[in-house]
């Protein structure tokens, strides 16, 4: 039987959002003086905003251990809603203290700051918001060309001078300093933080495989196929992907996302199949075969949910355009599964890979429905297997809207939601 939930995800959040703030809102409680009883709220407010500014740094730092468990989408998405929630109680902190000097100079920098840095990020860099608001999609399609992929990371970057100036702000304050078990807790969640960013930076700087391409070919209209050789084997599972630079190319040389079209399990090699989208992806067709690149991953939770749901029998995969392509990687490792592939796409010629799955054809174990153009709810359905539904898991791969689209038919139509995994990458 599959499992029916997944409660990593959650316990992540109630950790969050409960537990790492607690110790400092406990110590304050005890601590505050009452002359400031008045403020206490407010106090509360921004010692919390500063411990979610801190979970956001960390989960900046994509940690390998917690994307294989809630998956790298979430861990953006968490990412995105505690800067939210942290610009919105450094709001309700600052209006409702009174300070001044340097205190107040360090705050109110540090506020307008992450003010900014938030309407910039819900713009350029939280997909998972432009992909449901039209008009933030809009908005971010017309500033593109102004805010290229490079600028958008330095610029994200800044959270970081606002968390300086967050910690030098509290410092300054007499009062809280002299609360000595508050302090602990300040100086070690600050600690803690600042060493596993640094530790992240150096993984980057010195652990990243050194590759080379040796591929680079259009194999659809704006879509290109990338052949890295990696100088040593990365620890990538199949349905994962990669971050790739290529540190001597202008423009390119910040890691950047690219699904796995292979098994690396089975390959030296990384093939990737990547749509030219944004400045990074279409600068792609620029790199000569022989260019350096520096490669790190994998990350992804297909793999890992197949293997928590060990006892399926039937795998369904519905993808659309691009979206296949860490699904067709799955299917390259699990020849001896029960597979049903539903894919579809705009034009006939972005249908990726058709001499690949004319091959995959031939296993009696595959079966393919492709088409242009979505499939109909009740065509889907009434191909899902009959046997042993409870035994089947659904693995979607395309646009957030298709993914959204088909949870819900599949929800509607029996399925668990523990049955059912999807990556979004509209980051």
């Amino acid at each position: 039987m599959v499992k029916s939930h997944n409660y990593a995800l959650g316990l992540t959040w109630a950790i969050i959002l409960f537990v790492i703030p607690l110790p400092m809102i406990q110590t304050l409680a005890v601590g505050l003086p009452a002359a400031y009883a008045d403020e206490f709220q407010a106090i509360y407010f921004g010692a919390i905003a500063y411990a979610w500014m801190l979970v956001a740094i960390y989960l900046s730092t994509r940690p390998k251990w917690l994307d294989r468990l809630i998956g790298l989408p979430n861990m953006y998405l968490i990412h995105g809603m505690m800067s939210i929630a942290a610009v919105f109680l450094a709001y309700l902190h600052q209006s409702q203290t009174e300070s001044m000097g340097w205190i107040k100079t360090t705050g109110d920098w540090a506020y307008w700051l992450l003010l900014s840095l938030l309407g910039y990020s819900l713009i350029f860099m939280a997909g998972w918001l432009s992909s449901r608001v039209k008009i933030v999609q809009l908005v971010k399609s017309w500033l593109a060309p102004l805010f290229k992929h490079e600028v958008s990371i330095w610029i994200h970057r800044l959270n970081l001078v606002a968390t300086v100036l967050v910690f030098i702000h509290v410092i300054l304050i007499n009062y809280v300093v002299a609360i000595k078990p508050f302090m602990f807790w300040f100086y070690l969640y600050s600690g803690l933080t600042l060493v596993s960013y640094i530790w992240s930076k150096y993984q980057n700087w010195v652990r990243n495989s050194n590759a080379s391409l040796t591929n680079n070919v259009g194999i659809a209209d704006n879509v290109r196929e990338l052949e890295l050789q990696p100088s040593s084997k990365i620890s990538a599972l199949p349905g994962d992907y990669i971050f790739v630079s290529f540190p001597t190319i202008k423009g390119l040389s910040e890691l950047h996302p690219f699904s796995l079209v292979n098994s690396p399990t089975d390959s030296s090699k990384l093939i990737l199949a990547i749509r030219g989208d944004g400045d990074f992806t279409r600068s792609l067709d620029q790199v000569q075969p022989g260019t350096p690149a520096k490669v790190t991953g994998g990350y992804g939770r297909y793999q890992p949910f197949l293997t928590e749901h060990s006892g399926y029998q039937n795998m369904v995969i519905i993808a659309g355009g691009i979206g296949v392509v860490p699904l067709l990687s799955i299917i390259d490792s699990h020849p001896d599964d029960n597979i049903q592939l539903f894919y579809t796409a705009h034009r006939q010629s972005d249908l990726l890979y058709p001499e690949k799955l004319a091959d995959w054809q031939k296993r009696p174990t595959f079966r393919l429905f492709q088409q242009v153009g979505r499939f109909q709810d009740a065509e889907v359905v009434r191909q899902l297997p009959k046997d042993g539904q409870d035994n089947t898991i659904f693995l979607l791969g395309g646009p957030s809207k298709m993914t959204r689209h088909w949870r819900r038919v599949l929800l509607r139509n029996g399925a668990s939601s523990g049955q059912i995994y999807a990556e979004e990458f509209d980051w």
